[in-house]
């Protein structure tokens, strides 16, 4: 399902970054201190953007634990996400010649990095986090019992991404450590799901067969970034995303993630 960010959340969130910025512009030294991420402004403007992915949740079908930790998993995303933003916005704050900007040349400056990070990724990243959620609700919901088992299952278009594709009709037991590498999703906008089917009527993947399926699906996955599960994990994003920096392996947002 696509998910869509209002227009009243765009806007508190564009005022959250102006208010951001103030707070990188007071700024002083050569490099960011990751204790910027405890400033007031910069707190405010992860909670704004941790509650825009919250609102990808589902409203109904997740145990209140799971919801919580899929609520802290936006918030450690959101934090991290900011410290790589404000990363990239740190050495607009001089000019070419190394002097300091005025506050309003500089918020000027950064509306690019606002545009990207906030607009253009944003929009994958929720729906990417309302998927995982919903995957997370199955994951709960699915049953133990060896009776059934649970099937991979593209959304059957003519959108399907031929490495998917690979993985469709994929049938194991729900405890095969195939889920803890292939369950959906595999990657942003990825639409396959998971459904249970009973045993008598579908014959069960040989295992080796389907991780060779799924090593193929994800061989562009190079950093392995999306070989995870969910449901099992309590994340709405991978532990390794794009804002996990070297910048922040010391802070507590990175032990966290």
């Amino acid at each position: 399902m696509t998910r869509k960010i209002s227009d009243s959340q765009a806007s508190r969130l564009r005022s959250a970054f102006e208010g951001m910025m103030k707070a990188l512009f007071r700024e002083e030294g050569a490099s960011l201190r990751v204790e910027i991420l405890a400033e007031p402004e910069v707190l405010d403007f992860i909670d704004e953007h941790a509650a825009i992915l919250d609102t990808a949740l589902p409203e109904s079908g997740l145990t209140p634990s799971m919801r919580d930790s899929l609520s802290r998993s936006n918030w450690m995303f959101s934090g991290l996400k900011t410290f790589d933003e404000l990363g990239e916005a740190f050495p607009s704050l001089v000019d070419e010649t190394g002097r300091r900007k005025p506050f309003e040349r500089f918020l000027n400056d950064v509306q690019n990095i606002d545009e990207t990070y906030n607009r253009n990724y944003l929009r994958a990243e929720y729906n990417f986090a309302g998927a995982s959620a919903d995957m997370a609700a199955r994951w709960e919901r699915f049953s133990d019992d060896g009776d059934y088992l649970l099937q991979y299952r593209t959304a059957g278009d003519d959108k399907v991404r031929p490495e998917h594709a690979e993985l469709n009709g994929v049938t194991l037991p729900k405890s095969d450590s195939f889920w803890d590498e292939y369950y959906p999703p595999n990657g942003w906008s990825c639409r396959c799901t998971a459904v249970e089917v009973l045993s008598t009527k579908y014959p069960q993947t040989d295992h080796d067969e389907a991780m060779r399926r799924g090593e193929k699906a994800l061989q562009k996955d190079s950093r392995k970034m999306f070989r995870w599960n969910p449901g099992k994990e309590e994340r709405t994003f991978p532990a390794y995303n794009p804002y996990t920096i070297r910048r922040c392996s010391g802070c507590d947002l990175s032990k966290l993630a």
